[in-house]
């Protein structure tokens, strides 16, 4: 008892003073925060709005119009025994691969809340229809900041391949995958189209506001670390963590494109948390879904890393112009990390699925 009372007031005390500090570095470095928050704001506007708003709003509208299931039911089967859900999932999973981060997440908690999915379900779903979208990987990444194009195809094929086979794995370890649809009856609460067009675009205003809020306020935090760290590994390391938009422009100047494709996998802080709000009642393993996009980072690199292997042509472009940064992270020190990283995510994953 006395311990536990000791542990909830250290608790407590570590948070407000982390609070205090942070107000503390938001007024000495105001300015950097001032201007890394302007720029997440112009990201929203120039790029995410554009890529993610209208997604959103037809991942919405395919649920709540009942369109889900009628454009499921050819995918019935390859969804039951490929993934272990139901065939209203196939439409979302697709647009979770072409629409962006959150996309996914907004359409399965649609499917739960129309009654079309249940709880289960939704959150063996919401565990792998993690991807970054067309519009931020290829225009962004691909032709704002590498100048080419298949830059940015290449790890966006990557990417969604490597959603695959998660998704696959996590079925192969799921024991109650049998038990998710056999005793689950679907509703069929759906509204009429013109109701499902007023509903979607006002709920998917309400998301990509959220989703808006969440970069501008990492992006001040990122200006933070911009003025307190120079450690260029270090620095990059925390953006990766934090922000996927500011970690890609980091990480592109220094280090090949394999790194880039990483962090577009694992997504970052920013990202998690988008999608933590965008699930709504729906509850997952929030330490699992951390370890599977770390795992999921890593594939993207690698299946990025063989793509440019056997793509013809010069490769140059995929390095970056100082090659000799990169080279810090080429070591076998950093490459048995990653290693034992991969091992203890993929262990703890499995461990956490096979309790279920």
């Amino acid at each position: 008892m006395f311990y536990n009372a000791a542990v909830q007031k250290t608790s407590t005390a570590v948070k407000a003073l982390s609070v205090l500090a942070l107000c503390a570095a938001l007024m000495i470095f105001s300015e950097n925060c001032s201007k890394e928050a302007l720029e997440g704001l112009g990201l929203c506007l120039r790029v995410l709005i554009p890529s993610l708003f209208p997604f959103m709003a037809v991942s919405s509208f395919i649920v709540k119009s009942g369109l889900s299931y009628q454009l499921g039911r050819p995918f019935r089967c390859i969804m039951k025994k490929v993934f272990g859900l139901n065939e209203s999932f196939a439409p979302i999973i697709i647009l979770s691969m072409i629409g962006g981060y959150p996309v996914g997440a907004k359409g399965i908690a649609s499917l739960a809340e129309s009654g079309a999915a249940n709880k289960k379900e939704a959150a063996k779903a919401a565990m792998f229809a993690v991807c970054a979208g067309p519009g931020f990987i290829v225009n962004f990444v691909g032709m704002s900041i590498y100048k080419n194009k298949s830059v940015g195809f290449i790890i966006l094929a990557s990417q969604i391949i490597s959603v695959l086979v998660i998704g696959i794995a996590l079925n192969l370890m799921d024991r109650e995958k049998n038990e998710n649809n056999s005793k689950f009856e679907l509703k069929r609460n759906f509204l009429p189209i013109s109701s499902a067009i007023v509903e979607s675009a006002a709920e998917s205003s309400r998301g990509i506001l959220s989703i808006c809020a969440f970069v501008v306020l990492f992006s001040a935090f990122t200006g933070i670390f911009n003025s307190i760290i120079s450690d260029g590994i270090m620095k990059n390391s925390l953006l990766c963590l934090l922000e996927v938009c500011s970690a890609v422009c980091e990480l592109s100047k220094s280090c090949p494109v394999e790194f880039v494709a990483f962090a577009i996998g694992f997504g970052g802080l920013c990202v998690h948390f988008q999608i933590f709000s965008a699930l709504g009642d729906i509850k997952i393993k929030k330490l699992s879904f951390f370890c599977i996009r770390i795992v999921q980072g890593i594939l993207t690199s690698l299946f990025t890393h063989l793509a440019i292997q056997f793509l013809p042509g010069d490769k140059t472009v995929f390095s970056t112009a100082v090659i000799e940064k990169a080279d810090t992270f080429g070591g076998t020190a950093f490459s048995g990390a990653v290693l034992i990283i991969v091992a203890i995510c993929f262990l703890y994953s499995l461990k956490s699925y096979k309790r279920r």
